[in-house]
């Protein structure tokens, strides 16, 4: 088989795609339970691990030996231990910690949603009585406190495109537009030690940003504005304004709408920066991660989806800002977008 063709149906992988929730659904338990916390000091017998756990020693017992079928967990005569690499990435002590994503990856409320895919693509609306764009939507505040593989990628690889611009301006202000985590702007404040970040999303969502401010040693630059996007006093002009995967929430006349309000806060000479999953610019199967997440906007927004980067440029252009520039790194699934503003700063 060449590297162009698609890869072959088998029935080995159509019952892996069939049957891939019972492996997350046994990761997540062992993750929310603290099974390999529990396990860092030794194997143990799983009367010992479900004593440690407060758990009852049956259910433990077949939750370890379903964990070590992952190979998540090694058994031996009885006794279980960390299987390799699981110390690293799933006890919670380790500095390189990753089971938190599990509340995000696997969150209760994509898994709800997604279980009702079939009633809602044929419905055309989100699931009833969910709406992400509401100030309470629980699921953001999960995604700014567990950030995912790709974070700092992101928030290195736009700095890196920001930095070399923004160094030359003094104290140039940032403004951090649904800003999530709030990574994407206290990454590039580390960076440019006068630059200013105003960390823009709902009042829970901020609170966990705040936090990152503080870890990262920028909280005294950091300046949080909490309220809806397209309704609190923006506080510019801004020299850089970031719209990190924001947009696809909103229909594309909503998104187009966001980007004129933003642009109008911009400094002449000022830069909009679109940073996020796109859709249509290559085939569907070398995006795989945004064609899901659109699915994810359909069951939970009312009218978002993907945009492609064609369609970000229209909007760009739209709202008077020319000069877009286009910048993506091998192996991270996100997409780079600098627009700029006309005139001298």
């Amino acid at each position: 088989m060449t590297e162009a063709e698609p890869a072959q149906l088998t029935p080995q992988r159509l019952f892996e795609m069939m049957a891939g929730f019972k492996a997350t659904a046994v990761l997540r338990a062992g993750v929310e339970l603290g099974v390999f916390g529990a396990l860092a000091d030794g194997p143990a017998h799983a009367v010992e691990v479900a004593d440690r756990l407060a758990a009852d020693e049956r259910g433990t017992r077949l939750l370890l030996g379903a964990l070590a079928a992952l190979r998540l967990l090694d058994e031996r005569d009885g006794r279980y231990g960390l299987g390799a690499g699981v110390a690293e990435l799933l006890v919670p002590t380790s500095p390189a910690y990753c089971g938190g994503i599990t509340a995000v990856a696997a969150s209760t409320g994509e898994w709800e949603a997604l279980g009702r895919l079939a009633s809602t693509v044929r419905e055309g609306t989100p699931v009833p009585g969910v709406d992400a764009l509401r100030p309470d939507f629980p699921y953001w505040a999960d995604f700014a406190t567990h950030t995912t593989f790709g974070t700092l990628r992101a928030a290195d690889l736009l700095a890196d495109v920001l930095e070399p611009w923004a160094a030359g301006r003094p104290g140039p202000k940032v403004l951090d537009v649904g800003c999530g985590h709030g990574l994407s702007g206290y990454v590039l404040a580390r960076r440019l030690p006068q630059a200013v970040i105003h960390s823009q999303d709902w009042p829970s969502v901020l609170e966990v940003a705040e936090g990152h401010a503080e870890r990262l040693g920028v909280r005294d630059r950091v300046k949080l504005l909490p309220g809806d996007a397209f309704e609190v006093p923006l506080d510019g002009p801004y020299d850089v304004i970031v719209v990190g995967n924001l947009l696809f929430h909103f229909p594309p006349e909503r998104a187009a709408e966001l980007v004129r309000r933003l642009a109008g806060a911009l400094k002449p000479d000022g830069r909009l920066v679109v940073l996020g999953f796109t859709t249509g610019d290559q085939p569907p199967a070398e995006e795989p991660h945004a064609h899901l997440l659109g699915l994810l906007m359909l069951s939970w927004t009312a009218g978002g989806e993907m945009h492609s980067t064609g369609a970000h440029r229209a909007m760009l252009g739209a709202a008077g800002l020319t000069e877009t520039e286009l910048t993506a790194r091998p192996g991270l699934p996100l997409r780079i977008l600098v627009a700029s503003r006309p005139g001298t700063s």
